[in-house]
Formats: structure tokens, C-alpha cells, sequence
């Protein structure tokens, strides 16, 4: 029975990555759709590894690399990952002793001022949060995963929906308004979290030929 070495493993892999499959985790996903494919195609057509993939390759590449070139793929995929993440145990514990903790001592906590500067710091954090992905993914590890740069989505979600009901302006009773950043707070909390459990996950998802 033929089978691939991890020497075939990690030519496919290169190959995909001169192909534009920039990221890790969509390219180790590719590498094992095309090396099932290709044993299959050394076993029933008794070929070696270099003609089988030629061959598989030649009618199947466009196709595939479409697929998971990172357009639109699983768009939707972090929004439904992050409510699943919303609703693990230390999750909801988490949120119950967060909301709890301000709850108690929110008459210490200067809600005029709080309204007023929170978008400005909330910016500033998300400002210098993009600059350490970056800057961590790009020059430190040299590695991109596309599960988690698309988890932003997440961010922009968290933003969206709540900033209609986050202007200070021309109001003078704060409360709703204090539970509506304290809210996005929150929520940016536990997508720090969602996002620290993505790099993990990946990270620990190695391949033998990484």
C-alpha cells in the first residue's frame, strides 16, 4: 500500500504556499484534503506521489484554491463560535461576578465622566491591540492564521450593536448609557479571552511536517 511521506507532506505544503495560502491553518487544511486525495489516486492508479499529485492537481487546483484562498470562507464561523464561547461555564461565571462587581460599586464610579472617556480609551486599547497582532504574528512568530485574524469580525459586531446606544451627547442621565460601555467592556473582555483560546488552538493543532 503506498502511502505519503513527510517529505511529500511538506512539498505540498510549500507548493500551496507559493500558491498565495498564506495562512497556516487554511494551508494545513488544504494539505490534508489533497494528500487524502492523492493517496487514493497512488493506490487505485499504482502511480508515485509526484505523477498523482501533477494529476490530481492539474483538474482540482483552481477549484481548491478558491475554496480556501480565505475569501468569504466561513464567514459567519466566529460570530456562531464566539456564542458558543459566550455560554462555557467560566464564561457565565465570569460575566455574573463582572456585572455583579460593578453593580455593587457603581455609586464609586463617576458615570459623567466614564460616558464621556470611554470610547476614546476603548479606541485607544483596540488601536494598540492591532498593532501587538500584528506586530506578534508578522515579525515574531511569522506565522497568520485566518480563524483568527477573522475573529475582528467579533469586534466590529460587539461595536456595532451597541453604539447606537453609546452617545453621550445631549443626555443628561448617564445610566443606561454607563450599562451600555459597561456592556461593550464585557464583551471585549471575553473576546480577549475567545481570541487567546483561537491562537491556542492553533498553535497546538502542529502537523508533522511544520
Amino acid at each position: 500500500m503506498k502511502t505519503l511521506t513527510t517529505q511529500n507532506l511538506k512539498f505540498i505544503d510549500n507548493y500551496l504556499k507559493k500558491s498565495e495560502i498564506i495562512y497556516d491553518d487554511i494551508r494545513m487544511e488544504l494539505t490534508d484534503h489533497i494528500a487524502s486525495a492523492v493517496e487514493e489516486k497512488m493506490q487505485t492508479e499504482n502511480i508515485d506521489f509526484y505523477d498523482a499529485f501533477k494529476s490530481f492537481m492539474i483538474l482540482n487546483k483552481k477549484e481548491l484554491l478558491k475554496k480556501f484562498s480565505g475569501s468569504g470562507f466561513k464567514s459567519f464561523e466566529p460570530i456562531k463560535s464566539f456564542g458558543l464561547f459566550l455560554l462555557k461555564p467560566h464564561v457565565i461565571l465570569f460575566a455574573a461576578f463582572f456585572f455583579f462587581g460593578i453593580f455593587f460599586f457603581q455609586l464609586q464610579i463617576d458615570k459623567s465622566y466614564f460616558v464621556k472617556e470611554f470610547h476614546h480609551y476603548w479606541l485607544l486599547c483596540l488601536f494598540m491591540f492591532g498593532i501587538f497582532h500584528f506586530s506578534y504574528f508578522n515579525f515574531i512568530k511569522k506565522k497568520r492564521f485566518f480563524a483568527v485574524e477573522q475573529s475582528f469580525f467579533v469586534l466590529s459586531i460587539i461595536y456595532y450593536v451597541f453604539i447606537p446606544f453609546s452617545n453621550p451627547t445631549h443626555v443628561e442621565d448617564y445610566n443606561l448609557i454607563f450599562w451600555t460601555d459597561i456592556s461593550i467592556l464585557f464583551f471585549s473582555i471575553a473576546f480577549l479571552l475567545f481570541y487567546v483560546n483561537r491562537i491556542k488552538k492553533y498553535y497546538n493543532n502542529k502537523h508533522i511536517w511544520n
